[in-house]
């Protein structure tokens, strides 16, 4: 149990205060693709980081194939104002965009009220940096410290592990690249997950390795560092806003894991030539990836003949859930979400209401029961003036719903919800480290997910999931 707890908290302190520009802050352009090549000369490190570098290439069994500049600066204001995100006032086109997106969200039931989402932005751009930034687009990694004799602290080490193994992505497989091209915001999320995801994972190995000392040092260290970051980013950024931008790197080290007890080349395949098509194959590997589940043809709703069309994109199936769980249980919405087989949603302006139309095609006719009794929920749950409807054909399932206002009321997705689906996840992680047997693991978690609500202090999970193991071990 030790070592669960360590990756717990190792993962709820990475995990949750990680953000997109993590992978987004630039693009390092057209590279040589020379993945896991064995003629590449060795690259040269400052004292303190070369450990840390052969920790990365080690771990992940690839080597730098280009330099990686080191930066030091020990003043914290001067780091701050190296490495910090530069602020815009924002133009009227943004502030036209902003108004869409919080229509969205309030006609989809993710949040309520007046929310902005260029305060939003703003919190996130204000909060206060890691003391290890990576700046993709110089190639260099600026780090909170004295210089290249300093004795770095575990947090600082910690964190340099998951910087270097993002910039070794990047050289190998041109991760930054590829998630700036991505068509849909399903395959951003796909290379944000393994990109971020990779880089977590392997940061974890480093956490586990290190000296009680140490272990003790860094967690009050990033505890201190989650405390300082709720108070800034946490207050003022609703629980589904939060959640759909770390979702994809919570999946990721999971996803990692699966496929590194499957074979350590499946990671390497999974950069490469057989990428993960949406997060429902990140969410079950051994499920969705491993035995392929391959994505249903769909297509984008119109919108009305009268209506001005803002934009298309795909929701996915976290997205989904996410609707789902604000008319169900959590676990009743996650059992109706793994049946997501793809979808497109348009958002629009009719008599000036932000209204979204949103097209889902279950993998199953039984996935699409389960999904049309998620949306008739869903939409019980809207306010009358949303005008919230759901129609079905076969093993498609439409949805529409307009803005009901910032005046309106109606349940959202709340943290216990979200946690039901990351918590998943977890478990997957886990029991794949533990057992050496993703599909074990996953059969477990996934059925144990289907069945408990884990605020519901009655239940005894533990002695369930016993016999869920058993069950799985005679199954798979």
């Amino acid at each position: 149990m030790a070592r669960q707890t360590t990756r717990r908290r190792t993962w709820i302190g990475v995990g949750l205060v990680l953000g997109v520009a993590a992978i987004g802050a630039g693009a390092w352009g057209v590279q040589r693709w020379a993945p896991f090549a064995d003629d590449s000369e060795a690259v040269a490190w400052p004292q303190n980081i070369q450990p840390l570098a052969d920790f990365v290439e080690h771990t992940t069994g690839q080597q730098f194939v280009e330099p990686i500049a080191i930066e030091f600066i020990g003043e914290v204001q001067a780091y701050e104002a190296r490495v910090g995100v530069a602020t815009t006032e924002p133009t009227d086109a943004d502030r036209a965009d902003a108004a869409i997106e919080e229509g969205i969200g309030r006609a989809l039931g993710l949040w309520k009220g007046e929310v902005s989402v260029l305060a939003v932005r703003d919190a996130y751009a204000k909060a206060a940096p890691f003391p290890v930034t990576r700046l993709s687009d110089e190639r260099t990694i600026v780090v909170n410290a004295a210089g290249e004799v300093a004795l770095l602290p575990a947090l600082v080490r910690a964190e340099l592990t998951l910087r270097l193994t993002q910039a070794l992505d990047d050289q190998l497989f041109h991760t930054t690249e590829r998630a700036s091209e991505a068509a849909t915001s399903q395959d951003y999320q796909v290379m944000l997950a393994l990109a971020l995801g990779h880089a977590i994972w392997v940061h974890d190995r480093y956490v586990e390795q290190l000296s009680d000392d140490d272990i003790d040092e860094y967690y009050t260290a990033d505890e201190a560092r989650w405390e300082e970051y709720s108070a800034g980013v946490i207050a003022e950024v609703p629980a589904s806003y939060r959640s759909i931008r770390v979702v994809a790197q919570r999946l990721g080290p999971m996803f990692i894991e699966a496929l590194s007890e499957e074979g350590r080349e499946l990671v390497e395949h999974a950069f490469t030539n057989d990428l993960p098509a949406a997060l429902d194959q990140v969410s079950l590997p051994a499920g969705k990836y491993l035995r392929r589940d391959r994505l249903e043809a769909v297509a984008a709703p119109p919108g009305p003949l009268a209506a001005e069309v803002e934009l298309s994109n795909q929701m996915g199936p976290f997205g989904l859930y996410l609707l789902l769980s604000t008319g169900q249980p959590a676990t009743d919405a996650l059992t109706a979400a793994d049946g997501w087989g793809n979808d497109r949603y348009t958002a629009y302006v009719l008599d000036g209401r932000v209204c979204v139309d949103v097209h889902v095609v279950a993998d199953s006719r039984d996935d699409a029961d389960r999904l049309e009794n998620g949306f008739n929920a869903w939409a019980r749950a809207r306010p009358p003036v949303a005008d919230a409807l759901v129609a079905r054909r076969g093993t498609d399932l439409y949805a529409t719903a307009c803005d009901p206002g910032a005046d309106a009321d109606q349940p959202v997705p709340t943290e216990e919800a979200i946690d039901h689906y990351l918590g998943r996840a977890q478990e997957i992680e886990w029991r794949s480290d533990y057992s050496g047997n993703p599909a074990l693991a996953e059969c477990v978690a996934v059925t144990l997910y289907a069945s408990y609500l884990f605020d519901d202090e009655s239940s005894d999970y533990w002695t369930a999931a016993d016999g869920i193991e058993q069950d799985c071990l005679d199954a798979v």
